[in-house]
């Protein structure tokens, strides 16, 4: 013969009307269901499911050569008028823009770090994790912000660095990433700094060397061509030389002419000195031929050689003014170079840093008590009202 269990009438209806107590017990008390009941299910999330997220920090500066603006004064600051914002500060603003963007999710992936592996590791709890395996690219960016915080203090002017992750060892891995992006961006605002400041200047003296070496080129086919190295020169000696010749001349004629006065025309000193006239009046008509009267003479030659010569000197000093130019250019630029120096490196934290379940389940249950008694003085006051 087969025993079979048979359900207890009784116990049944027991059962049935403890929960049916319970039920009507919640119903009787809504502070129960409302705020006790709440509280207990986050607080069992909080201490047995909730995954540990670990927070790595790290902070720096971004500091030029040159020095950063004042701050406002105080009277200032109470008519709401700030100083002007140096390159420094500037950039640490951009910087951190920067990293909360696209652009730096997609610089993290190019340097191996996946923030989708990371942030959906096995064990993690399903509502702190990442929930799709291929998220879009705002939903990764919304979730990448929730863990990275990036916070720029204007008064101090540092910037704090903040990510969170469910192991240790990643979010140091990607503070320290990120702290290299943004010393990459200001290298590259340093390179188009540079090279902005240094296009005009670079460009305006390559344009003066280039004529000033046209210009000597043109001077240099000019001597080779008239087998002169400097015509100035050589009309100076030719004018010197005429200068002689002239002496000369009119020694030789004195000297004739007071042997003429005092000799017979046809003694032969008054022939010989006679013909030293005549070779000194013709060497004279010479030099003066050389330097004036035909067609390769000193002063055709000159004007053209003068002028070649003055547009050597102006561009000699246009390319030196570029020079200068270019060099004040380059310590300018070299002046306003930024730089990150890291005040905090990102550090290997041991301790969790959420959740924090005791504090949580205590503002949990004082926001629900708070709420609860809002609500509970609305209804009593809308009872009252209609009674």
């Amino acid at each position: 013969m087969l025993l079979t269990d048979t359900p207890d009438p009784v116990a049944e209806d027991a059962r049935k009307d403890r929960s049916t107590s319970l039920f009507d017990r919640a119903r009787a008390h809504p502070f129960i269901l409302l705020v006790v009941v709440p509280t207990v299910i986050a607080a069992l999330y909080l201490f047995l499911i909730a995954s540990a997220q670990y927070r790595s920090e790290a902070q720096f500066v971004v500091r030029g050569l040159e020095s950063q603006s004042a701050p406002a004064s105080g009277v200032g600051q109470l008519l709401g008028i700030s100083a002007s914002l140096s390159p420094g500060q500037q950039e640490a603003q951009s910087i951190r823009e920067y990293l909360r963007s696209h652009d730096a999710i997609r610089a993290l992936r190019g340097q191996g770090i996946d923030l989708v592996a990371i942030y959906r590791r096995p064990g993690t709890d399903p509502l702190s994790r990442l929930w799709s395996p291929a998220p879009r690219a705002e939903t990764l960016l919304d979730f990448y912000r929730d863990h990275v915080d990036v916070i720029y203090d204007p008064d101090d002017n540092i910037t704090r660095l903040s990510v969170r992750a469910f192991d240790p060892a990643d979010a140091q891995r990607v503070a320290r990433a990120l702290l290299a992006l943004g010393e990459k961006r200001v290298n590259a605002y340093n390179a188009r700094l540079f090279d902005a400041s240094l296009r005009v200047a670079s460009g305006e003296s390559q344009r003066a060397q280039e004529e000033l070496e046209s210009i000597q080129r043109q001077l240099g086919g000019f001597r080779e061509r008239e087998g002169d190295l400097d015509p100035a020169a050589t009309g100076a000696g030719g004018g010197r030389q005429i200068e002689e010749q002239q002496a000369r001349l009119d020694r030789a004629a004195a000297l004739l002419a007071d042997m003429r006065s005092k000799l017979s025309p046809n003694s032969p000193q008054v022939r010989a000195m006679a013909a030293q006239v005549a070779a000194a009046s013709a060497a004279l008509d010479a030099a003066r031929g050389r330097q004036t009267g035909q067609p390769q003479a000193v002063a055709g030659r000159l004007g053209e050689y003068e002028e070649l010569r003055l547009q050597q000197e102006f561009a000699a000093k246009r390319y030196e003014t570029a020079r200068a130019r270019l060099e004040q250019a380059r310590t300018r630029a070299a002046n306003e170079q930024l730089f990150i120096v890291a005040v905090v490196e990102p550090n290997l934290p041991e301790k969790p840093a959420l959740p924090k379940p005791f504090r949580s389940t205590l503002l949990i249950l004082i926001g629900l008590s708070v709420a609860y008694g809002i609500g509970w003085m609305l209804i009593a006051g809308v009872r009252e009202h209609r009674a």
